[in-house]
């Protein structure tokens, strides 16, 4: 399976990717973000169309055939040629004409939906349908070291975009953490191991391994009301078995200090 090449050497901290991105759209330019799985690209799009007030239209292209961008082609009787239906989802003129169009996992469809995408990416057009003027186009993909499915991105298509990598950033993600209440013995734990944060390697064989994701997952799932082994193996499953048990000694050393309310007291 063929590879695309991309500057390794700058890597963009999240926060600057938003940045980077609301230039790209203020001009009209689709994008690529490449990185790692885990690390917030999906999220930070999601976060991106909250505070501009507009739409996000997620279409997961790994998971889609190419008529779902394409449409349908059908007889028109009146002037007896073939047509396309235009598919549901894309914006109109009048349906989410200023959304933010999320092409995600791009390099991980089909030549055959890369194709289709391809195509709108190019002419902001796709057979009979044309992208309203006000609607922004941003892509995401893993990248082909990190063990996923990718197929070579087409050069024509790979220059038309901007692509940005982004990583992993601690300072980012706890700022993140903390304005959406992950666990405090999580937001805790990392900010005396910041670099636990992320461990993926790609030529590791570990089912689970560290990401901004299983973090929030590990958040979600610990609980006071489970025994501590049974939270151990929860944490194990998402982060894996080493981190598990750091993370459960953390745990018991947090417990053991006093509350910041109850000194203030």
């Amino acid at each position: 399976m063929a590879t695309t090449a991309i500057d390794s050497t700058r890597v963009e901290r999240p926060r600057d990717v938003r940045t980077l991105l609301a230039r790209c759209m203020k001009v009209g330019r689709p994008a690529m973000i490449w990185g790692p799985p885990g690390i917030g690209k999906s999220e930070l799009i999601a976060e991106i169309g909250v505070e501009t007030n507009r739409p996000v239209i997620d279409m997961r292209l790994l998971l889609l055939e190419p008529t779902d961008i394409k449409g349908i082609p059908y007889f028109d009787p009146e002037t007896k040629t073939m047509k396309w239906a235009q598919p549901a989802d894309l914006p109109t003129e009048t349906f989410l004409s200023n959304a933010i169009l999320f092409l995600d996992e791009i390099n991980a469809a089909a030549p055959s939906v890369q194709a289709a995408a391809y195509q709108l990416i190019l002419n902001r057009r796709v057979g009979e349908y044309h992208l309203p003027p006000g609607v922004s186009m941003v892509c995401a993909g893993n990248r082909d070291s990190d063990k996923g499915v990718t197929y070579r991105m087409p050069s024509p298509l790979a220059n038309r975009l901007v692509h940005i990598e982004m990583g992993c950033n601690f300072e980012d993600w706890q700022k993140w953490a903390i304005n959406n209440r992950v666990h405090a013995d999580v937001v805790g734990f990392l900010s005396h191991h910041k670099q636990k944060l992320f461990t993926f390697d790609s030529k590791s064989p570990d089912k689970a391994f560290a990401t901004p994701r299983s973090w929030f997952f590990v958040s979600q799932l610990v609980s006071d009301d489970l025994a501590e082994s049974m939270n151990t193996s929860l944490v194990a499953g998402s982060v894996g078995g080493g981190l598990a048990t750091e993370f459960a000694q953390h745990r018991k050393v947090a417990s053991k200090m006093p509350k910041p309310e109850d000194v203030l007291l």
